[in-house]
């Protein structure tokens, strides 16, 4: 009886750790989750500083896209894999994009997320972007850009400029929606010397 007693005892005991320990780790799991989703949605800005989150993209690209990292001008949209609206222009503002003269110029869409993770997301939704690159894992960039225009939260998409000196010419957020909003980027590119 005693044995019989004992066996229940700890199976209720082993099964009570398990329970426990797969409670720890889900709830981690959410935990990390919670913390990239308040990042994302105007959660704290990390501590990065322009010259280090400009280094980082500098030597990202030069790694990635050798043949852009000397181009007069940087059109940067950062995005997020969560953002609708992100996601919805990428091809419209890749065709914008082709239809423009200007050859000094890379188009870039940056995001914090992993290669991985981007790359399904963008092969589920069959896009063929020919004007345009992507980074990923650049947290720390996108970071630098809000601490360097005095941000206290992130909003997607994102949308800045940089010349080949790393001075920001142009930061603005939001999508663009319609044909008038279009024609803001033709102009804001067709101004670019």
């Amino acid at each position: 009886m005693k044995r019989l007693f004992f066996g229940i005892a700890l199976v209720i005991t082993l099964g009570f750790n398990v329970y426990f320990i797969i409670d720890e780790v889900v709830y981690q799991r959410n935990m990390e989750w919670g913390k990239r989703m308040e990042k994302a949605f105007g959660g704290k800005v990390e501590d990065i500083s322009w010259d280090k989150g400009r280094a980082m993209f500098k030597d990202s690209l030069k790694k990635k896209y050798p043949e852009l990292a000397d181009k007069k001008y940087f059109y940067i949209n950062m995005w997020a894999m969560f953002c609708g609206p992100c996601i919805k222009e990428m091809p419209w503002l890749d065709s914008l994009a082709g239809a423009m003269e200007r050859k000094d110029v890379a188009y870039i869409f940056l995001a914090g997320e992993s290669d991985k993770a981007t790359n399904s997301m963008l092969e589920r939704k069959k896009y063929k972007i020919k004007n345009f690159v992507y980074l990923n894992n650049m947290s720390d960039f996108i970071s630098a850009v809000y601490n360097e225009q005095k941000k206290k939260s992130i909003a997607y998409p994102t949308i800045v400029i940089i010349d080949n000196k790393d001075k920001i010419i142009k930061y603005e957020t939001g999508a663009y929606e319609n044909v008038t909003e279009a024609k803001e980027f033709l102009d804001l590119i067709g101004k670019l010397e």
